[in-house]
């Protein structure tokens, strides 16, 4: 362009350096010579800036290269104006240009596609390079496709991304679903068989679902024939109804796993709508689903899912709720149980009302170690307001184990600070029985320390056998001398 510009001047010149020669006595006629040179020379200078410009950001240094930022010359809204035009300069510049089009993927020859593979492992590791070797192993699997899939499960297997599989696979299934689909049956890892069958499989029933499933009769190995299914529901997904009617036809277990596997998604967008289908279904399938279904609901909409399974009777909420029986009380145990576990400190709150105070002594154990997970202070301080009794011990002991597994030395040091002899010896077996694991010798010193008798000889009981499994001649020393452990010498 910048060429053709500077031709462009250098015809106009030689004209007007002729008018100016048989001109020079007229001042009208070089005045406006002078203009027309001016302007031309003007127009000129504009256009070479604007290639330039061109070049500049083609290359990346007008953007993210080590040159200036393009929007620290020009005005943002001028970039924008042209950049229509720069993108097109640069697709006309780049993806046309023979020397670039050969070396792209999909026009490389088998000898060159292998010859860029040898490279990959001397290139610095990151996404640009994993997108390179995905795309040249995508075009390797149209000349060679079982030895590109193996390159990639063997890349996958030294610490590759496993996208490269799933690429790899895919690009075979879409060719030949059923060699694919034999192939990666075979492999011996678990995981990236899993991964293979199920990718494979996936193309296929977009493909042809018919063929896919008729497939199934003849397909080696049960573990393989999951992942196939895993792999069509993962299709089905998309079209979850469509999917659920072949779904629901499938044989006890696989049936089970593979409605699972389709509601995941589906859940997540529209629960309500899983709760309305699932409520025309037979008990059997109501069944398997109820609790997935509650479960997942609870986790995004907990008063809503309450509801539907009646652990709310009453409220302003409105919707469909399963009737009493089996399918409920699953239903009702599945949502119970993720509102617990996913927000302990708002179960708490729950549990304390009139609607949730019928429960709050079957998950009491339940949410303290929930939350014990997340905040052991904060759940242990909640404890020590429950009334005494069997809902306190249980809180304070599920709290002791959890903060036990994950800290000893705290966990001590909160029960050395507990102010009452009860509640002291309800955490301190709970310490000594989850610490007889990992150290058998502290947490027998520590259950020697409980005032409970009876607690603490069944403490000891506990400790004593588990120690007995790791080193049974220090549990025997501990039982000979330790004056706790006399009960114990009376035992054979």
């Amino acid at each position: 362009m910048a060429e053709g510009l500077l031709a462009a001047q250098d015809w106009q010149a030689e004209p007007l350096l002729s008018i100016m020669t048989r001109t020079t006595a007229s001042p009208r006629y070089l005045f406006i010579t002078l203009c027309v040179m001016v302007g031309l020379l003007a127009f000129g200078a504009t256009a070479l800036l604007f290639e330039e410009d061109i070049v500049t950001q083609s290359s990346g240094k007008g953007v993210t290269g080590s040159g200036a930022d393009i929007s620290e010359r020009k005005p943002e809204s001028a970039a924008v104006e042209k950049g229509a035009f720069r993108r097109l300069s640069k697709f006309a510049r780049n993806q046309f240009h023979p020397a670039v089009r050969e070396q792209l993927p999909d026009t490389m020859t088998l000898d060159q596609v292998l010859n860029a593979i040898t490279k990959i492992p001397a290139m610095s590791p990151g996404e640009e390079t994993d997108a390179k070797e995905l795309a040249l192993v995508e075009r390797w699997v149209s000349f060679e496709p079982q030895r590109a899939c193996e390159y990639a499960y063997n890349s996958v297997l030294d610490g590759a991304d496993e996208g490269l599989l799933k690429g790899a696979v895919s690009a075979w299934a879409r060719i030949d679903p059923v060699s694919a689909s034999r192939w990666a049956s075979r492999l011996r890892s678990p995981l990236l068989r899993d991964i293979a069958v199920s990718t494979a499989y996936g193309i296929w029933a977009s493909a042809n679902q018919v063929a896919a499933m008729n497939s199934l009769k003849f397909f080696p190995g049960s573990s393989a024939r999951s992942s196939a299914w895993s792999g069509m529901a993962n299709v089905g997904a998309k079209s979850p109804k469509v999917a659920l009617e072949w779904a629901e036809k499938l044989p006890g277990p696989l049936r089970e796993k593979t409605l699972q596997q389709v509601f995941g998604a589906w859940i997540h967008r529209d629960p309500l709508a899983v709760a309305e289908w699932l409520s025309n279904k037979p008990v059997k399938i109501q069944l398997s689903l109820a609790g997935r279904v509650a479960s997942e609901w609870a986790r995004k909409d907990p008063q809503m899912a309450l509801f539907w399974s009646r652990a709310v009777s009453s409220g302003p909420l409105t919707g469909p709720q399963l009737p009493p029986g089996p399918v409920q009380r699953r239903a009702m145990d599945a949502a119970l149980g993720s509102f617990v576990s996913s927000d302990p400190e708002a179960a708490a709150a729950w549990m304390a009302t009139g609607a949730g105070s019928p429960y709050f002594s079957q998950w009491v154990a339940s949410l303290a170690s929930s939350w014990a997970s997340i905040d052991p202070v904060t759940a242990a301080a909640w404890a020590l307001t429950i009334p005494f009794g069997k809902n306190r011990d249980a809180a304070l002991g599920s709290i002791a184990a959890s903060w036990t597994r994950a800290d000893p030395p705290e966990a001590l040091r909160w029960i050395q600070g507990l102010s009452r002899s009860s509640d002291l010896n309800t955490a301190l077996s709970s310490f000594g029985t989850t610490l007889a694991a990992s150290d058998p010798e502290m947490a027998a010193y520590w259950s020697s320390q409980i005032t409970d008798r009876s607690l603490r000889e069944e403490t000891l009981s506990r400790v004593v056998s588990r120690w007995r499994t790791i080193n049974a001649g220090a549990a025997a020393q501990f039982v000979q001398t330790s004056p706790a452990a006399t009960f114990l010498r009376k035992k054979p």
